[in-house]
This record gives structure tokens, sequence and C-alpha cells, in this order.
């Protein structure tokens, strides 16, 4: 399609685009973004959009934030960017809104997606990895673990729940605003200050440094700038080689897999049986 057909409308993808390391882009994102030709898009994946549309008008769109300012506005509608979205299309126009993390979790989805809808757009929405798990696993610090933390619980940073339990991983996403040590500050107010906690900063979506303490020393800390805060059990020093060994010494020493390595702690001798009887 040529951007003077404006008889035939084009599908408006709404793609999630992960904390922005390129390597973390799924491949429908990146052929979206190769064949587009508008790409609105959020300041902190714009760089993605500017690597894999090279054939695009590059937007970059203020809805959602992440600045402290449009957060505490609610500021999760542009006008600019609705007209963009939904009279793209209707010009003729391949239209890519590019999130950062997951579509799902962006403060402008709700209202974008439904406008486009109301609108007549059509558009389809391309899931993309969400930025409190997958920076964490990047350097290591596995957000669930089989003994240590079967939930987590994903929070903005403005009104996270209060974090007292080990076991249920808390993780929030601090922005340029208001540092991890202000979040990590807010939680420890009506927190358990001993949890183990981590904070990892990222440039450009990939992990930079990683500091680790209690919630208490990270409270204290007023150097952390953005990054992503992890809250728990798991962010202690050693969560990830405890990840490894956890779970082989579960099959081979009696665990939870079965004392003989069977699935369950079944008898293999039974396990035997149900299959000979299910031939």
């Amino acid at each position: 399609m040529t951007r003077s057909d404006a008889s035939r409308p084009t599908v408006v993808e709404l793609i999630g685009g992960g904390p922005g390391d390129p390597d973390l882009l799924t491949l429908r994102a990146e052929s979206a973004l190769a064949a587009a030709t508008l790409v609105v898009t959020d300041a902190t994946v714009a760089h993605l959009a500017r690597t894999f549309a090279p054939n695009a008008e590059v937007i970059v769109s203020p809805a959602g934030g992440p600045d402290r300012e449009s957060i505490n506005r609610g500021a999760t509608v542009d006008g600019d960017t609705l007209a963009l979205l939904v009279g793209g299309p209707r010009a003729g126009e391949r239209v890519v809104r590019l999130y950062r993390g997951d579509p799902w979790l962006h403060p402008a989805y709700a209202v974008e997606s439904a406008i486009l809808a109301a609108s007549g757009v059509d558009h389809v929405t391309v899931p993309g990895p969400l930025i409190e798990l997958a920076v964490p696993t990047m350097v290591g610090i596995p957000v669930t673990h089989r003994r240590r933390a079967m939930a987590v619980t994903v929070a903005p940073p403005t009104d996270p729940p209060r974090a007292v339990d080990p076991g249920r991983t808390l993780v929030t996403v601090a922005d340029d605003a208001d540092d991890a040590g202000g979040v990590a500050a807010r939680l420890a107010r009506s927190g358990d200050t001993s949890l183990p906690a981590a904070v990892v900063a990222t440039v450009g979506g990939s992990p930079r440094t990683v500091r680790r303490g209690t919630l208490g020393d990270l409270a204290r800390d007023r150097t952390l700038g953005a990054g992503v805060l992890v809250v728990g059990a798991v962010a202690a020093d050693d969560a990830g080689d405890a990840f490894g060994a956890d779970d082989a010494g579960g099959v081979g020493d009696g665990g939870e897999a079965g004392g003989d390595g069977a699935p369950g702690g079944s008898d293999p001798d039974s396990v035997r049986q149900l299959t000979e009887d299910g031939a």
C-alpha cells in the first residue's frame, strides 16, 4: 500500500517494545516496524523505531508518561497521538503505535485502543516483554522461585502495596522523576525494611548496574536513579544460584519430584503399569 492510497485503511498495530533492548524485540514487532510508514512511539523506545523502521516517520508521543508530571496529571491521553492513530490509516499510512513494555500494562493503551474501536479503525495488539519481568531476568534475578517466591505483584511506583512478605515478589519501575531510592523509601514506611531488595538500572533497555541490599538500605540511597526495583526473597545475592541448586536437588534427593526421580513421588512400577495399561 502506498501513502496515496486512501481508499483502503490499514490495520493499526499496537506493539509492545519491551524494555528497549533490541535483542528482546519480538519478530512480529520487528516485521511490523520494517513495513511501517508512520510510527508513534514512547520516548523510551524511540531508538527501536528509528532503527527498525527505516522508511517511517517517527513521532514521539507524551501519552502515559513516564515523566512524573504526566503521571500526576493522569495524562494518559494525548490529542495529537489520537489524531495520528485514527487519521494515519485513513490516509493510507501503515501505522505502528510502539509502547514501552507490554501494551496491556501501558497507561495509554486502554484509551487509545478504545478510541480506535469507536472510530471504526481496525487494530491489532502485539504483546511485548514486560519491563518488570524482563529486566530482572537479564541480570539473573528470578522474580519467581519454586521454593522462595511463588507469586509476583507488578505495581505502579506511585501507589505500591505493602512489602511485608518475602515469598511474594514486588516489582515496580521507578522513572526518571521519582528514583528507585524514593520508591524504596515509600515502601519502607509501611513495609518490612529487612526484606532483600535490588535495583536494576538500565540504559537503552539493557541492564547497566545492579544495587542490592535490604529495603531499608535502598530507601536511604538517593543515588540510585531510575530503574526496576525488586523486593522479596528472590532479590537476595544467592537467589540466582539457589534457583538452579534447588531445582537440581529436588529431583535427585527425594524432593518434590520424588525420591526415585518419578514425577510427583510416584512409584516407577506404578508409572510403568499405567503406561502398559494405556497402550
